[in-house]
């Protein structure tokens, strides 16, 4: 019952700090950030959070850091809570971090980072200037008692991916970016919560309504970097939902 209250004043806390930052009427974090099992299984609730943007950010990284909440939290090494800009336009947004993060705590650091870093820069933008995240925190692996070997990785399950929801919703309510951009088909069809395959998903607009937020946003499906890797025919279409994403942002990629 504390946690629980710990975690309700912290999502008024949130929802006052959104609206007097930002002047306008942001509503309350979601009920799922609310009652994520964080909040009372950590052993630690976050504080209420105060202060400036950043420190709203930090505040949310820490209890993400803290979270040993389900199987992934109670496995990996590094939390890796997301990176990035926190005035973004876009907010790019994976399934969940591979071996190479866990072990810095950073998103998208390994070969499928490279190589999304590489698609940013052909439509003008850095990491500098967009946000990168991922629907879980922790890295999912087939098995847990190895968690240095390669080959390890596995998607996250839709239990996992709900368990940690309420932490990749409250960093969209903190940015409130112009557009998101889910890469490959579990963290579009977790973030949409539909089943229909990435094949059918990618390239076409979508809009994402986020309780709390006065209006959607517009959301943009691609494919994984990682799948690209894989499947390097899968680059044209990526190119082509890029170019689409640049067009959106007015042309010059940059905000």
């Amino acid at each position: 019952m504390r946690a629980a209250a710990e975690a309700a004043a912290l999502a008024r806390e949130l929802r006052r700090h959104l609206r007097d930052a930002f002047e306008d009427d942001i509503a309350s974090v979601s009920t799922n950030f609310a009652k994520t099992p964080a909040f009372g299984s950590s052993g630690a609730a976050p504080t209420a959070l105060t202060g400036s943007k950043e420190e709203a950010s930090q505040k949310l990284a820490e209890a993400i850091r803290a979270c040993r909440s389900c199987p992934l939290g109670r496995a990996r090494r590094n939390a890796v809570p997301g990176e990035g800009s926190l005035a973004a336009d876009v907010v790019f947004i994976g399934e969940g971090p591979g071996l190479d993060e866990d072990r810095l705590g950073r998103p998208f650091v390994g070969r499928a980072g490279q190589l999304l870093d590489r698609i940013l820069a052909s439509i003008g933008l850095s990491r500098d200037a967009v946000y990168i995240a991922n629907m879980v925190k922790c890295h999912p692996m087939k098995d847990s008692s190895s968690p240095d070997s390669r080959g390890n990785d596995r998607p996250p399950s839709p239990d996992e991916m709900e368990a940690c929801r309420g932490y990749i919703e409250a960093q969209i309510r903190l940015i409130v970016p112009r557009f998101i951009v889910t890469l490959g088909g579990v963290a579009s069809k977790a973030l949409l919560r539909e089943e229909t395959p990435i094949s059918k998903l990618r390239g076409r607009w979508r809009e994402f309504f986020l309780e709390g937020l006065a209006a959607p946003i517009r959301l943009l499906p691609t494919y994984h970097p990682a799948a690209l890797l894989r499947q390097p025919e899968l680059k044209r279409a990526v190119w082509e939902d890029m170019k689409t994403l640049r067009d959106a942002l007015g042309g010059s990629g940059c905000p």
